[in-house]
């Protein structure tokens, strides 16, 4: 009898779940904006540079840039996979696309402004979108994308930072 109900309630709670995913919108979108102590094309070259930003960056194992630098793939702690394609570079704006191993995709645009006392205004927006039902239930309880477009822009502002007090550094 205890096993008849605890497969109901599993069966239940598996439905709920595919029920509530289902109610909640497949694109979840994070933006942050920061004044940054760097010029702006210090600013775009440091994020064009994929390539370091293991170095700054806490959640990556690696990089892996592909030729031409145009696309790379970013691998993180958790061993997911996520490879990135150069939408757009230009001196304002800097427009991504990408597409994940554990079934999102989505993209990610950077506005670059120069402000009057030599610094940059970046704004950052990251859209992704989540097909599978049980995967956008489990973004939306485990994952803030507000709070990683936050700690991805305070990530940014330190390495300048870091660049900026080594002698001789550049951008």
């Amino acid at each position: 009898m205890i096993g008849w109900w605890m497969a109901w309630l599993g069966l239940t709670g598996a439905s709920g779940a595919l029920l509530l995913g289902l109610l909640l919108p497949q694109t979840r979108t994070g933006t942050h904006e920061a004044m940054l102590a760097a010029p702006p094309e210090q600013v775009r070259s440091t994020i064009l540079d994929a390539g370091a930003q293991p170095a700054w960056r806490q959640d990556l194992a690696a990089v892996d840039v592909e030729a031409g630098g145009a696309a790379w793939t970013e691998r993180t702690r958790g061993g997911e996979r996520i490879r990135f394609e150069l939408v757009e570079a230009s001196a304002e704006r800097i427009a991504l696309r990408f597409r994940s191993s554990r079934g999102y995709r989505g993209d990610w645009i950077g506005e670059i402004a120069p402000t009057a006392a030599g610094g940059t205004r970046l704004r950052v927006r990251e859209s992704a979108v989540v097909p599978n039902p049980l995967a956008r239930l489990a973004a939306r309880v485990f994952f803030d994308p507000e709070a990683f477009a936050r700690r991805w822009v305070d990530a940014l502002a330190a390495e300048l930072a870091r660049r900026s007090a080594v002698p001789g550094s550049v951008g």
